[in-house]
């Protein structure tokens, strides 16, 4: 406040000019001080300050998992889950009697797979010990259920149980699935956070439709390959086999020498190749394996596991970098090539007969169809044994089939390796989060008539749901089990995020499954695999929609869903936490404060020591962190020993060239000294000088 002389202007008035008035002095009062104004923003800070509830941070909320399936993607879904998920109950549910999916279902004579034994197994469980290099059907379900067993999980398989509806809870944010125990025939209901459906792309046995097959006309016995009877005989009998793809080429070989006659009808004619794919073995009728391990293999594989490392190496970049080149495009160089090679491979097969060679050589292009490798079969097509039958059957009576040219042929048996129903979107009701049934969208009668999934592995509007080895989830270059890795391994992501975070739910945008989608048909446009050709790896003839591949290779699936895209997503919160998404941050300490293993709270530090053993089923169910971290120190090792024996051979190899020098040193010295009659320090130095 200011005097009252500060009132006055600081120079004398001019005659004329007005005085201002004084002003009173202003006596401010303690009662009169006014409180200071807050700006509007801060208040709003203010007003919105938050204290969750004052719990414990947990990142391993509990958690419960249900898998429909196991098979491979069901069985490798649910392992890795349990080890990525920490404080989750999980549940697979199957309808077989056995782990193992395809490879439990079928059982027919001569059930092989035709990818090499040691690739068609899980990256992280080894199977040092497989018996041929191709493997029997038998031999890979044993390897699934011994993988189960290992990692504590053989109580968590629930089999002879049938899913027959899933329905998603928003109020309670979990699945409700009812599921029919095929012992008891009693239905019950199960729920989870979480639902995982691996029911197999081919996993529903399909019967041809030909009018008297299904009727009971035909007084024989009529059986799937799929569905194969313990108690079939067929010794000596005469066998109609319907289907020319892997499973029927398969079971006229194996069929042939015991019973009496086989009549093969061959609605489409297959690629029959050397093998699978270019660089691999090739199987025949004498080897259908293709080679047997010896013992003395099998102990190298576990003596030497960094040349057995080497040896899967190899046989993985053959998978791999076959499926690079231009032989999967229509009208290639590369693809042309393949064609000629495949059919002069089947010319010798069949010592030069160019009129059969004619006669199973397919219409369409190679890669429309999966080739075949059929072992035997080419050679058996020729002994008085085996018919090969072109025309279409028309209708089966009592005794037997009649074609398409009035020709009867009796049967005892009639077998249909006819393949399976399309796969590619649920067999059974799943309601989602707006009451439509997912096969409403995306089945057959559909608007748009096939699966729109997100990245292969979700479903927009069906929160929690997640598909393995569905709908766009096979890229080339990688083989079934590790595709399945890859989607599991992302689930797990996704499932830790709402486990560990405010939320518990999630769902892709439809847009980003919109976007995805959109890409798919001009991927494939000009591949192979849109040839003028009928697969189960499309729907619709010929220029179908691609359902079974990825849009790109093998590592080109692994960099898309190495890390989950957050932005794509819509987050359900948890009750508590609509006020803030921070809810989860608690009072501020983690469980690991409040614990007292020493090893938890100082995981950072790393001791890798070579002779850790290796974690054992007791320690994954003990300690799954301290079992991991075995794991981790396991690879450390292995790979340093392999860096150690290079380092070894390098230095041998040096000290060898060391030595030879030295020698090579003393001899000139010998000579030096010898010819000019120097002194002996000189030769040598002269000579080391020269080396």
């Amino acid at each position: 406040m200011g005097s009252a002389v500060e009132n006055f202007p600081a120079t004398a008035p001019a005659a004329g000019d007005i005085l201002p008035v004084p002003r009173e002095p202003e006596v401010v009062g303690i009662s009169d001080a006014r409180e200071p104004q807050v700006h509007p923003a801060l208040a709003a800070r203010i007003a919105a300050r938050y204290t969750p509830k004052q719990e414990t941070w947990r990142e391993d909320r509990p958690v419960k998992i249900i898998v429909v399936g196991a098979g491979i993607g069901g069985t490798t879904t649910a392992v890795l889950l349990s080890q990525k998920v920490p404080n989750s109950t999980i549940t697979v549910y199957d309808r077989l009697d056995n782990i193992g999916g395809t490879w439990a279902a079928n059982v027919y004579p001569g059930a092989r797979c035709d990818v090499p034994s040691h690739v068609y197994q899980l990256s992280f469980e080894p199977n040092l010990d497989w018996t041929e290099y191709y493997p029997k059907g038998a031999e890979i379900q044993q390897y699934y259920e011994r993988v189960v067993a290992k990692f504590g999980l053989t109580d968590s398989f629930r089999l002879r149980h049938k899913v027959l509806r899933a329905t998603w809870l928003p109020e309670a944010a979990q699945w409700a699935l009812e599921v029919q125990n095929l012992e008891t025939r009693q239905v019950f209901v199960d729920t989870a956070d979480f639902f995982v459906s691996s029911q197999g792309r081919i996993s529903e046995p399909k019967f041809p439709d030909i009018p008297g097959l299904a009727d009971g006309v035909f007084r024989g016995r009529v059986v799937h390959s799929a569905l194969w009877p313990s108690d079939l005989e067929y010794q000596g009998r005469r066998i109609a086999v319907i289907g020319a793809g892997a499973s029927g080429q398969q079971v006229v070989c194996n069929m042939l020498k015991p019973a009496g006659h086989v009549d093969h009808y061959v609605r489409t004619k297959t690629w029959i190749t050397a093998s699978l794919l270019g660089d691999y073995v090739e199987s025949t009728a004498d080897a259908p394996g293709g080679h047997v391990y010896t013992d003395e293999e099998k102990r190298a594989f576990h003596e030497e596991p960094g040349a057995y490392v080497e040896f899967r190496r190899d046989l993985e970049l053959r998978m791999q970098r076959s499926r690079r080149k231009g032989a999967s495009t229509i009208g290639h160089p590369d693809n042309e090539q393949l064609r000629e090679k495949i059919l002069e491979r089947i010319l010798e097969r069949l010592d030069g007969d160019e009129e059969w060679l004619r006669r199973i050589t397919p219409d369409y292009v190679v890669g429309c169809k999966r080739p075949t490798p059929a072992p035997g079969y080419i050679e058996a097509l020729k002994t008085p044994a085996l018919s090969y039958i072109t025309e279409k059957i028309v209708r089966v009576d009592e005794t037997g089939l009649i074609t398409a040219d009035n020709t009867h042929r009796p049967a005892d048996i009639i077998v249909a390796a006819t393949g399976f129903e399309n796969g590619y979107t649920s067999r059974f009701p799943v309601i989602g989060a707006d009451g439509v049934d997912l096969r409403d969208k995306w089945g057959l009668d559909s608007p748009v008539g096939y699966p729109e999934s997100y990245l292969g592995v979700m479903a927009p509007g069906y929160p929690n749901y997640f598909t393995v080895l569905q709908a766009q989830a096979n890229a080339a270059g990688g083989s079934v089990p590790l595709q399945a890795e890859i989607a599991a391994t992302y689930i797990g992501k996704l499932i830790r995020k709402v486990q560990s975070q405010s939320y518990r739910a999630l769902e892709p945008k439809q847009e980003a499954a919109d976007e995805f989608n959109n890409l798919i048909d001009n991927y494939f446009e000009n591949k192979t695999i849109l040839g003028e050709c009928r697969s189960w790896t499309k729907i619709g003839f010929g220029k179908g929609r691609v359902v079974l591949a990825w849009p790109g290779s093998f590592h080109h699936r692994v960099r898309a869903l190495r890390e989950p895209r957050w932005e794509d997503f819509n987050f359900v919160r948890r009750p508590g936490a609509e006020l803030n998404r921070f809810e989860y941050f608690g009072n501020g300490l983690t469980d690991l404060d409040e614990t007292g293993d020493d090893i938890r709270l100082t995981d950072y530090l790393r001791e890798y020591s070579c002779s850790s053993r290796n974690a054992t089923s007791a320690d994954v169910s003990k300690d799954k962190r301290r079992s991991q971290v075995l794991q981790a120190q396991r690879t450390h090792c292995q790979r340093t020993q392999t860096y150690i024996k290079m380092l070894e051979r390098e230095v041998l190899r040096l000290r060898d060239s060391e030595k030879t020098a030295l020698d090579r040193a003393e001899r000139l010295q010998k000579q030096d000294g010898s010819s000019t009659g120097g002194s002996r320090d000189s030769g040598a130095a002269a000579a080391t000088q020269r080396v």
